[in-house]
């Protein structure tokens, strides 16, 4: 949360896409985005260890901010195939505008290193396609596992830390551009 005074961080349509956006960290981060005024392209991960389905995962969250009056859209790629990643800043833009960042949260510690391989391909493979001048963030979280509160719950402090400080380097990003 913001601290109480501070005025909130202002991303008034600013295109946003969010990599592993439907659990834990990315959710969080993606929500936070929302609340803020950007417009968040919500892409679910989906890879064989996944247990899950990333595209109803990513619809889901995308109705459930709908439901708040933010605005987010749903992707799905497949984390093995980086070729799809560079397509998707293109199909992004074709939907909503240009994207002015990309956030990829990686798999927690102790994921299978292929799996984390994969993200970081994607990963790069997505910041080759992105538009000139936009912020492409990568981030490995230190938190994972299980908790009480539920699956991809137990972010660390500094997990969530790197969740705020990433709404506000956007939001001073977008104060020092010109005119959208």
């Amino acid at each position: 949360m913001v601290p109480t005074g501070s005025p909130p961080p202002s991303l008034d349509g600013l295109v946003v896409l969010v990599v592993d956006a439907t659990t834990g960290l990315g959710r969080d981060l993606a929500a936070r985005l929302c609340a803020a005024g950007a417009i968040v392209a919500v892409v679910g991960a989906g890879h064989p260890d996944r247990g899950d389905d990333a595209a109803t995962n990513a619809a889901f969250l995308c109705k459930a901010l709908a439901d708040r009056g933010l605005l987010a859209l749903p992707y799905r790629i497949d984390v093995g195939d980086p070729d799809e990643a560079a397509r998707l800043p293109g199909q992004i833009a074709s939907d909503v505008g240009p994207p002015a960042a990309a956030v990829v949260v990686l798999p927690p510690p102790g994921a299978d290193e292929a799996l984390v391989r994969a993200f970081r391909a994607l990963s790069a493979a997505l910041a080759a396609a992105l538009p000139a001048g936009a912020r492409h963030v990568e981030y490995a979280p230190t938190g994972g596992g299980p908790s009480p509160a539920g699956p991809g719950t137990s972010a660390t402090a500094g997990d969530r830390v790197w969740v705020r400080s990433v709404v506000t380097a956007l939001a001073a990003d977008a104060a020092r551009a010109p005119s959208r």
